[in-house]
């Protein structure tokens, strides 16, 4: 019969100390710190995260949930920084130490960004200031987000792209009723309607019917059967008469 060994004393006393330090160290250390999250919004407060790069705004306003730093509590603003140029798309808002802060846009993309918006990319960022005699001493980038454009469009980099819609687009002309081209009354055949034989209709020199054309018929044979009995009564009474001046 097999026994499993047991552990040596100094591998135990060597397991049990790793284990203690573990567990102090997990007990130690600090929560890591919240990344500040910048959140765009479109104009009725609803969250995006794509649109138009051409647009005035491209966006309606970014929130920073967290609010700006200490030291750094007077104003924010926004600033888009592409090919090494940093341009501000903003109005520069007081803050008053307010949290959390919200930026209206007053910009589009198309226009700060050098290399234009059918492709590349961009870096927006919301930026907090101390403010002494109305001139900013302090400038502190809160929060950024990258944003990425294709075909006029922008979105925040690792979101899905929108798809381009066509500005030019428009539906199909309707035709005015008071148009002046010629117009049709629609007949019986063209409107459906089935037609209706008129008993007084008939062709130019024919007969009114197929009832008239029999009629005629019959009054030519009995009009050729009267000449005929005419005749022949005719022939008997001159024969008739004949006879007896024959035998005179």
């Amino acid at each position: 019969m097999s026994r499993t060994p047991s552990l040596s004393r100094p591998v135990r006393v060597a397991l049990a100390t790793v284990a203690m330090l573990g567990t102090t160290a997990l007990a130690t250390t600090p929560a890591l710190a919240a990344v500040p999250s910048l959140v765009l919004q479109d104009s009725a407060g609803t969250t995006v995260t794509s649109g138009d790069a051409t647009a005035y705004p491209s966006f309606a306003s970014a929130t920073l949930a967290e609010g700006c730093p200490s030291g750094a509590q007077d104003a924010a603003r926004l600033s888009v920084t592409a090919d090494t140029s940093v341009v501000v798309v903003s109005a520069t808002i007081s803050t008053d130490g307010a949290s959390p802060v919200t930026v209206p846009m007053s910009s589009s993309f198309a226009e700060v960004v050098p290399a234009g918006v059918e492709a590349g990319g961009a870096t927006l960022t919301l930026e907090c200031l101390a403010v002494r005699g109305g001139i900013p001493v302090t400038v502190v980038p809160a929060a950024t987000l990258p944003i990425a454009f294709s075909a006029g469009q922008w979105s925040i980099s690792g979101t899905t792209m929108p798809t381009p819609t066509p500005t030019d687009a428009s539906p199909a002309p309707t035709p005015s009723p008071t148009s002046s081209g010629p117009t049709s009354t629609p007949t019986a055949a063209a409107s459906g309607a089935a037609a209706t034989p008129s008993s007084s209709a008939a062709p130019a020199g024919g007969p009114a019917s197929g009832l008239a054309n029999t009629g005629v018929q019959v009054a030519g044979v009995v009009g050729i059967g009267l000449l005929a009995l005419a005749a022949g009564t005719l022939i008997t009474v001159v024969r008739a008469r004949r006879r007896p001046a024959a035998q005179d």
